[in-house]
């Protein structure tokens, strides 16, 4: 079967990326095409349903809805709403036998991190650079809808939008959060180990790694205000997709991307759905959501090429070891939905090199998630893809071993878990997650951060074929809902300019 329709956009792949982009063009006007090879939209930021239960795609905190933050810059400029609760306190860390609560309250944050790791004049001045790093970072990105800069005229405009007396955080894009550390004398082997777990989840990398310009808000996320999504965070992708197709645009699930091509000043766009169905598709533009590393599969001639040697950069990402768990509600009342819990030091999680789980739960009483008196748990830990693609014979073996450390982790560290009665457990790896959203190698975490790349050395959103843009994880500004949104916002920002 075979569909010659016109679309003013396409869009390849349905994370929040490709979602925020085509939500900010169809409230323009636009006619926007979204398609997603998965089941289900959403990537990385969707849920899933297993045996009666809802599970998120993996353990994630909701932030972004602050004040120059860009879910709160989609909301405004859109009028939509996003379904969400907050929480508070967002999360807590186990590490050691104690309890860290992640207050969202600065000061209370800062007297938590002195019970903890004492040093109250250091921990004072390092949290307190970090939030004046984190709140700028965040107003000035939404400032700069053209950054990395590609243009001279881009570069001359720099100067326009921002106050020179904001250019003293530069400073910390070549300074790391170690050396920050270092500077504010906290860095002792107790804090750096909670610091480095914080950053793996955040910034995909660790202190030493991690430039302080971006670790400040990878740290600090904890301090904005923190959401939950009634029913899993498929209700958010949903409310976008409802925002799109009621302004006459599409999304088409179960249906991948087979090829793109341009001719002519459009893009022509191949697509084949679970039927092995063929479709054909055309638009002056295309906008990729879809992570760098798969582009060159489906491309061909110079696109190809661009792809193989934008990809290449960046060889080496994480991958997930997740699990899925429904239990009976035998936790305690005052338990923040997210937990990271630390291991012993020096023990890691069998076949990876994580030295922390992080637990994500539904809200009690979240009926659309799991059953009355029942939650569901997502549990991630980071792991390294190609491990888990050459353990041939041993990966059945491997995998119940994963599954079977974790819980007797839960089981010993995070309250409640001993005393519940498993209903439900599944366990997946990159293996698996590349069969869920089709991402090379079964990479979900983005492109780590590293002190030998520039902010200059980030994908760009605009390739150097008209028309077509990347948002995204594996473009800037990386990581996490609040980061993929704001690559989809830029994009627009992008078209807007070039496409009057």
């Amino acid at each position: 079967m075979d569909i010659n329709t016109d679309y003013d956009v396409i869009i390849a792949g349905s994370g929040m990326g490709g979602m925020s982009a085509g939500a900010m063009l169809a409230n323009d006007g636009y006619k926007v095409l979204i398609l997603e090879k998965a089941h289900a939209p959403g990537g990385c930021s969707s849920s899933y349903f297993r045996k009666g239960f809802v599970f998120e795609s993996g353990a994630t905190t909701l932030i972004g809805f602050d004040e120059n933050q860009p879910l709160w810059k989609l909301e405004k400029e859109t009028g939509i709403q996003i379904p969400r609760d907050e929480i508070t306190p967002s999360m807590s860390v186990w590490l050691d036998g104690e309890q860290i609560t992640r207050y969202k309250d600065r000061e209370q944050w800062i007297q938590e991190c002195v019970r903890i790791f004492g040093n109250e004049r250091g921990q004072r001045a390092f949290w307190d650079e970090a939030f004046k790093v984190s709140d700028l970072v965040w107003k000035v990105s939404l400032r700069n809808p053209f950054f990395p800069p590609q243009k001279l005229s881009e570069w001359g405009q720099l100067p326009l939008n921002n106050n020179p007396l904001d250019v003293w955080v530069l400073k910390y894009a070549l300074q790391s959060v170690q050396d920050v550390m270092q500077k504010f004398g906290v860095d002792s082997p107790k804090f750096r180990r909670f610091v480095d777990e914080q950053l793996k989840i955040t910034a995909q990398s660790n202190s030493a790694q991690t430039p302080f310009l971006f670790g400040a808000a990878g740290l600090t996320y904890t301090n904005y205000s923190n959401y939950y999504v009634p029913g899993g965070l498929l209700e958010m992708i949903n409310t976008i997709r409802s925002f799109i197709q009621n302004r006459g645009g599409a999304l088409h699930t179960k249906e991948g991307v087979e090829m793109i091509t341009r001719e002519g000043g459009k893009f022509t766009v191949q697509t084949k759905n679970k039927r092995k169905e063929k479709f054909t598709y055309n638009a002056p533009i295309v906008i990729s959501n879809i992570p760098v590393w798969n582009m060159k599969d489906i491309t061909a001639g110079e696109m190809s090429n661009y792809f193989m040697e934008e990809a290449s950069d960046f060889d080496e990402a994480w991958g997930a070891i997740t699990l899925g768990i429904a239990t009976n509600d035998a936790y305690p009342e005052n338990l923040p939905l997210h937990n990271q819990i630390h291991l012993n030091d020096g023990e890691t999680v069998p076949y990876t090199n994580s030295d922390s789980v992080f637990v994500s739960m539904s809200k009690a009483g979240d009926t659309m998630r799991a059953k009355g008196g029942m939650r569901t748990l997502n549990i991630s830990t980071h792991a390294s893809p190609e491990r888990w693609y050459s353990l041939n014979g041993k990966y059945d073996e491997a995998k119940q071993q994963v599954e079977d450390f974790i819980v007797k982790l839960l089981q010993q560290k995070l309250p409640g878990f001993a005393d519940a009665q498993i209903e439900v457990i599944h366990t997946a790896t990159p293996v698996t997650w590349e069969n869920w959203v089709y991402r090379k190698k079964g990479r979900v975490g983005g492109i780590p951060q590293s002190m030998a790349r520039s902010l200059l050395k980030w994908t760009p959103h605009e390739t150097p074929f008209k028309g077509l843009y990347l948002c995204g994880d594996t473009t800037y500004p990386g990581q996490g809902i609040p980061g993929v949104t704001l690559s989809g916002l830029n994009v627009y920002s992008r078209i807007k300019k070039n496409h009057q």
